[in-house]
This record gives C-alpha cells, structure tokens and sequence, in this order.
C-alpha cells in the first residue's frame, strides 16, 4: 500500500501520486462518453444500494459465483479473495481463459474523466496491453468504484469481458448482494474512520486535517507532514520478523502487538496485530501507521502509534 512512499511525500503530495490503483492509460474507442460536472462535498452514493455500508456488507467472492461468470463464458473453478484485496476467478471465453477481479468500494482519483454508460453508471475503462480495467463510480465525493480487472494474457478481449462481468456485478448488487458471512472477520463491515476519535485525531494530527482513504477499509487523517492512518488486510503474522529491525511486542490494553519503528530515515511507526487467529503464518491484520514527514523535533511517532493503536484495538470487538 505504499505507506513509506506516502510517508516521505506527506508535505507535498496527495493520495493519488501513492496509490498503486491509479491507470495511467485509456482505451481508445468510438463509443460515446459521458462527461461529468465537477462537485463538492459528500455527493453520496448514485444508488442507495452502492453506499459505503453496503458494500461493505457484501462478499466480493459472492459475487463472482457460477451463475454470473456462466453469463459470460464458463467459470474456472472456485474464486479466491476476502473482503479487503476483492476476488479474483477464471472464466473461459471462446476458447480463451480470462482473470477477473472485482473490488468493492476502491477510491478514483481520475473519478471526473469522461466516461461510458454502463447499467445508468459512469464507467472508466482502461486497457494496457492484454489487461482491463473497469470502474463503475458509485460516488464522486469521496470517490469510491466498483472495480473490474480482466486479464487476457492467452488472448480474447479483456474489455468486453470486463464490461459484461462488471454488468453482471452491478446488477448483483441492486438487487440480491452476497452478504459477507457472519463470524468470519472482525473488520469487515466497520468503517476505519470511525475506529478513533475526534479528539485522538487533533492531538497526534492536528485540527484541521486532510481526511484520505484508498478504500472501503482505509482512513487517513493528514496535516503538516503528520499522517495517522488505520487499515486492515490480509497478512502475513506481524510478529514475524521482516527484511528491517525485528518487531517490538507491545500491550494495547490486552490485545498482543508489534511496533515497527523507521525513523531513522523518515520517521514512522507502524503497530499491526491480528484479530482473529492465523493460518499458516497469515490472517486478519489491523494497522496502525503514524508518520512523521516533515521531521517535527519532539514528534514520538511509536508513542502516538501505540496510544492509537489502543484505541482502535478497543473500539473491534474480540474475536
């Protein structure tokens, strides 16, 4: 998720120059485009049913089931994903086995381009080489898609495969969306910005902060080169030591965690612990990442992590 790289731009740069999701080329086509009048503030969603909540709720892998993917050609065996990187599946399509991948809720820097109608939404399509990506903008402020990649790496075409499995997602849901089964996460479903308060938020950033969010389970509060950010993923252990400094084990009121600490360069902090138990080493992570960008004399990026850290750990319920 590039935190180090947002680390070291966080005076200076915005989430779109660190987000990996961000396609750097169009398709070219004669269909016709939709333009896009510039707005302000919380739009809200185009559709009710594609609110932040709501996706949320729903199971990315749900979504790529037999029937919609027997839509489109014939399905390749059982998707594999969660809830926090979407869902990936195979497909053949006239003798050509497709990837596609569907993620729910991804931010769209490049939300205001032009666009082709899709199912009465905006749809940004993108194609490089034997790959395609289809955004279906469910909102423009903050941005937020419904996202298809399709790979086409033993040929076919990427692009009408994509639009016709983001048709058949879109549809999904309007009307019936597979909902994440109970008891099999702790984070799916909550929206991290609501994990710590207003308050902890003034005092380790600032009053007046930058609200940022890649996706549906990313929040990043940014000020002065200060950056305070939760987010969960599937992960490796964090106790398992990596390419830097072994992690720290710390106490977040009960709730086992690990600090990584980088600031001898550009200082920040990084405190992750899992909240369900692992699997073969991988499982559930929750993060908590403090930077300090700007190299504020005085700025305990470790101690504001922690103090953080207890919070959110405090507001998930216990697995």
């Amino acid at each position: 998720m590039l935190r180090l790289a947002c680390a070291v731009l966080a005076a200076a740069a915005v989430l779109t120059a660190c987000s990996s999701g961000v396609d750097t080329t169009r398709s070219v086509s004669a269909r016709t485009t939709v333009a896009t009048a510039a707005t302000g503030g919380d739009s809200g969603p185009v559709d009710p049913a594609f609110a932040e909540a709501k996706l949320r709720a729903v199971d990315p892998c749900g979504l790529l089931d037999t029937k919609l993917l027997g839509n489109v050609g014939t399905p390749g065996g059982k998707p594999s994903g969660d809830p926090f990187r979407g869902c990936q599946a195979t497909v053949t399509v006239n003798g050509q086995q497709l990837s596609v991948t569907v993620t729910l809720g991804d931010a769209v820097p490049e939300w205001d381009r032009d666009a082709i109608p899709l199912d009465g939404m905006r749809v940004l399509e993108a194609r490089q080489n034997t790959s395609c990506t289809d955004k279906a903008v469910t909102q423009s402020s903050p941005t937020r898609a419904i996202v298809v990649r399709t790979e086409a790496k033993g040929g076919g075409e990427p692009c009408a495969t994509g639009r016709q499995v983001l048709s058949g997602v879109i549809a999904r849901i309007r009307t019936a969306p597979p909902q994440i089964q109970a008891g099999s996460s702790v984070v799916a479903g909550t929206d991290p910005c609501t994990l710590i308060d207003k308050a902890t938020v003034t005092s380790i950033v600032g009053p007046q902060p930058r609200l940022d969010s890649e996706s549906l389970y990313d929040c990043a509060w940014r000020q002065n080169g200060i950056t305070l950010e939760v987010y969960a993923k599937i992960g490796l252990d964090p106790a398992v030591p990596g390419f830097d400094t072994p992690p720290t084990p710390v106490d977040l009121g009960g709730v086992s965690a690990y600090r990584s600490d980088t600031s001898t360069a550009y200082p920040s902090c990084t405190v992750q612990w899992a909240d369900r138990p692992l699997s073969q080493q991988r499982g559930e992570i929750v993060t908590v990442y403090v930077a300090n960008g700007q190299k504020i004399a005085g700025f305990d990026t470790c101690g504001q992590a922690v103090a953080a850290g207890k919070i959110v750990a405090a507001k998930l319920p216990k697995s």
